[in-house]
């Protein structure tokens, strides 16, 4: 290789780590915030995304790419209740089964605004946003399999408002994708 092509393509993977590490810049670690895993089917993962939802006292932001759990339905419903903004952001694809339009229908039935996005060939991202400070992530899909058949995993970022904020303008970004679902009359 000549050593001009050597040094350009040299320059060209330095430019391209340098972009990458501007794109993922470290966050601060909050003083009084803590972190939790759960797992399942036997560890109480679905036990924290529940904790997590009933810890909320301004808003909610959820994105999911299958939701059919019941428990989770009613603790969204619930905070939207007792006063939360609740708003959820879901896959199109993942979602058409009969459960997920029957868990897709009650909250929306609860005055809890939901979009579908179809812009990827999966929307795969599993969160919860909670108050601007607090994340719920991992593999775990919201719905009875996730909970209590499949090995999935869960991790709550409690207090965290820096990476919290991270997640938020993903979230805003894939609502901004979405399209409202409507109710059939």
């Amino acid at each position: 290789m000549k050593p001009k092509t050597f040094c350009a393509q040299v320059l060209c993977l330095a430019l391209m780590l340098q972009a990458g590490c501007a794109i993922h810049a470290p966050v601060a670690h909050a003083a009084d915030s803590r972190i939790q895993v759960g797992f399942s089917p036997d560890a109480g993962a679905e036990a924290l995304v529940l904790e997590v939802i009933a810890s909320a006292r301004h808003t909610i932001r959820l994105a999911g790419y299958l939701f059919t759990s019941r428990p989770i339905v009613g603790a969204l419903v619930a905070a939207r209740r007792r006063g939360v903004d609740v708003r959820i952001v879901l896959d199109e694809r993942g979602n058409r089964d009969a459960a997920s339009r029957s868990a897709i229908r009650r909250v929306a039935s609860a005055g809890i605004p939901v979009r579908l996005i179809s812009a990827y060939p999966i929307h795969h991202d599993k969160y919860i946003v909670v108050d601007g400070r607090s994340v719920e992530t991992g593999s775990f899909n919201y719905t009875h399999a996730a909970a209590h058949a499949n090995s999935e995993n869960v991790l709550v970022l409690w207090n965290n408002p820096q990476v919290a904020a991270q997640y938020l303008a993903h979230w805003e970004s894939r609502w901004a994708q979405g399209v409202d679902v409507e109710l059939a009359r």
